[in-house]
């Protein structure tokens, strides 16, 4: 079967190596119900049956790539954000076992532990949750095996290395191929579609998020990349070949944009305001997301995340200043 750039309905497979593909699906419920991974073919001498890593696509095309490449012995999630757990209950229909990283492993099993997990609950109802999880038709899963981020996964012959990668989230990981020398960088923030095509870069809209983590994923990645590997693929963009620089260059530079249109919104306000007046300060002007043009639950939600986008940019802003001041 020729896999190179092949469509077949609304999924769209590239070949990383011989044996294993990256899957995307083209067109999703909304923009976080999906995200793309890795499908490692059974080989002989390595794994009888297929593996899945963070393939969270539709029901329906779970059951494709499953009639076309199956069966799947197992899936691994990295982390427990929406566009990564709404469809994995559809594999687990299928006899596939399921693994995710602890804590967020419970986001899989319990849209009310995905409520309390990213601290939801200081802004917003449930039942917003429920509204955001009919959106992404979220389905929970029966029965999640946990593990620890960093632990090393081995299926028969296969050995996967998670990666903690933290910034994202406290459980969020990447996974390593040695032998296949493919990094696998999940939601680090290479979300490129395309070459030269814009995204949002790194995601921190959430409470546990940490801008300076993601300064130390991002160097800790490029250099696990450019000394071991020879792919890097992630959750939202295209496949990278050896010593391809471009995702951390991209990544740096949308966290530096981001921290400078925050900066520039603090030199408008008044210096006496504290940290809350000016996070509701920012929130009016649309610094990142366009709230004013939305209505309903999506509101509230993109309100949430943006507010702690600025929080975490205006944390950031104060310790670059007090680090100047101690230099």
């Amino acid at each position: 079967m020729k896999l190179n750039h092949k469509y077949f309905d609304n999924l769209q497979i590239n070949k990383v190596t011989d044996d294993i593909i990256l899957v995307h699906q083209i067109n999703t419920p909304s923009y976080f119900s999906c995200s793309d991974g890795l499908l490692i073919l059974s080989k002989e001498g390595r794994n009888s049956r297929a593996i899945a890593l963070d393939i969270n696509i539709e029901p329906e095309y779970i059951r494709t790539i499953n009639k076309t490449f199956g069966p799947i012995s197992d899936y691994i999630n990295t982390h427990g954000h929406m566009d990564h757990i709404a469809h994995v209950h559809a594999w687990e229909q299928l006899g596939t076992t399921i693994h995710a990283p602890d804590p967020e492993a419970k986001c899989l099993t319990s849209l009310y532990q995905f409520y309390l997990g990213f601290d939801w609950q200081e802004m917003n109802d449930f039942s917003l949750i429920e509204q955001f999880a009919e959106l992404n038709k979220y389905q929970k899963c029966e029965n999640v095996i946990p593990f620890e981020p960093g632990d090393k996964l081995k299926f028969e012959d296969l050995t996967l290395d998670t990666i903690p990668f933290t910034g994202h989230s406290k459980s969020h990981v990447g996974f390593f191929l040695p032998s296949e020398r493919i990094l696998h960088v999940s939601c680090l923030g290479f979300d490129q579609p395309g070459s030269g095509v814009d995204g949002f870069g790194p995601w921190y809209g959430f409470k546990q998020c940490s801008i300076s983590k993601y300064f130390n994923d991002i160097d800790y990645a490029e250099s696990l990349f450019l000394e071991k590997a020879n792919f890097l693929t992630s959750s939202h963009g295209y496949i990278v070949k050896k010593s391809d620089t471009t995702p951390f260059r991209y990544m740096r530079y949308k966290l530096n944009k981001s921290q400078w249109i925050v900066d520039q919104g603090l030199k408008t306000l008044d210096s006496h305001m504290n940290n809350e007046e000016k996070v509701s300060a920012l929130l009016k002007r649309d610094l990142f997301f366009p709230k004013m043009k939305m209505k309903g639950f999506l509101l509230d939600i993109y309100y949430f995340w943006e507010s702690w986008i600025i929080r975490h940019h205006i944390e950031r802003n104060e310790s670059l200043k007090n680090n100047n001041k101690t230099i």
